[in-house]
């Protein structure tokens, strides 16, 4: 049976960063769960709500095929079933010609919400190659940040100064002067960073942000801003790991410049682009907007403002602000309908898809390469002028 497109139920993890903007979310997840096995749903709603409102939920997981987290199908023919289920009937009809599956033969990406009241720890993550020879059970991790919300004054941490080196950054370590060799970038609703694997970076209090990542729970902790647990403890850092794993001597990568395309009832800003995954905001005006896959890959929609409806040859889904929906690689169109702004995630052909049809627009090279990051494994940079 052909995959429609898929909707599933969110999971979410308390974090000792985390704040209260998750906790009606969950909520209201878990007592849906509840209402379908039949207990009375005003009680049981507002007991959960104001239980579920007191916990620190720091990451909500959305779309996720990881050994932490299975997502699982909340409504359709597969509801109930998992997407780590999914990948082993079909995978080629779920995530289309293009994306491959992990070493583990899992889904390649995950979609999470980050609410952070306190500043997150200072981590590195590991690229594939590294992780293969560190031993890790995960594949890399690069990532991409969009902004939803943010506290006046709210930053984003993302890179070392060029001039640090090894021995430098070890000795801030060991000195707890680390915070003085990062690279703040100062965020609001809206702002894209694109975080390549060995890149030093931390998210900072009062941001609400959407990341889509590489399907990989692997994070070396290098500080933790003095934090201690309920128990008086700090948390363990990874500083060894993570000497190994940083890009020395890049240029930090900044907010990433969103590059628009203009079509009839749409505009599409592209905010990052590797081969790992592609990242637009895109903004529908009415008239619709007919996005051709033709079973090259998945697509995950993340709305952001507005009501939408997406359908792709069958009953119509609607996507509203931070509700998130996969339209299976296997299909020949996406349709949207409606007016309102939606995040969409995909695996692109970096040249067909990314690089010449903003050349064609009248963008610049040099401005075309930033989406791909300041790093020397920039992996638009070999393609020709």
């Amino acid at each position: 049976m052909p995959f429609d497109i898929l909707r599933f139920r969110e999971t979410y993890f308390e974090m000792i960063w985390g704040g209260h903007r998750l906790g009606e979310r969950a909520g209201v997840e878990e007592a849906s769960s509840l209402f379908e096995r039949g207990r009375d749903a005003a009680s049981t709603l507002s007991s959960i709500q104001v239980a579920e409102a007191k916990k620190t939920f720091g990451e909500a997981w959305l779309i996720a095929d990881h050994a932490a987290c299975e997502s699982v199908v909340a409504e359709g023919p597969r509801e109930g079933r998992t997407l780590r289920e999914l990948m082993d009937e079909n995978a080629t009809g779920l995530l289309g010609t293009r994306p491959k599956p992990t070493a583990q033969g899992r889904f390649p990406l995950l979609l999470k919400l980050l609410d952070a009241a306190q500043p997150l720890s200072v981590q590195v993550h590991p690229d594939d190659a590294a992780a293969a020879r560190l031993g890790e059970p995960d594949v890399g991790k690069t990532e991409m940040w969009h902004v939803l919300d943010a506290a006046p004054g709210a930053e984003l941490i993302c890179g070392l100064d060029p001039a640090v080196n090894p021995e430098s950054c070890a000795q801030a370590f060991q000195d707890g002067g680390i915070e003085k060799l990062m690279c703040p970038i100062e965020s609001a609703a809206g702002t894209s960073v694109f975080v390549p694997a060995g890149t030093v970076h931390a998210i900072g209090a009062g941001i609400f942000l959407a990341e889509i990542q590489q399907n990989s729970n692997i994070t070396y902790r290098i500080y933790d801003w003095g934090r201690v647990d309920a128990q008086g403890r700090p948390r363990d850092l990874h500083i060894g790991k993570a000497l190994q794993v940083i890009q020395f001597g890049v240029e930090p990568p900044g907010a990433s410049p969103p590059l628009a395309l203009e079509q009839e009832g749409v505009t599409r800003r592209l905010l990052a682009a590797c081969r790992h995954f592609a990242a637009e905001r895109v903004q529908v005006y009415g008239t619709g907007f007919v996005r051709l896959i033709q079973g090259a890959t998945f697509h995950i929609l993340l709305g952001v403002e507005g009501e939408l409806m997406v359908s792709a040859g069958a009953e119509p889904l609607s996507l509203t602000p931070q509700g998130a929906l996969l339209v299976p690689g296997g299909s020949e169109t996406c349709k949207i309908a409606g007016k309102g702004t939606f995040l969409d995630y995909y695996v692109p052909d970096l040249e067909q898809d990314i690089y010449r049809p903003l050349e064609a627009a009248g963008h610049r090279r040099a401005a075309i390469l930033r989406l791909g990051g300041a790093t020397q494994a920039n992996d638009l940079l070999h393609i020709p002028a």
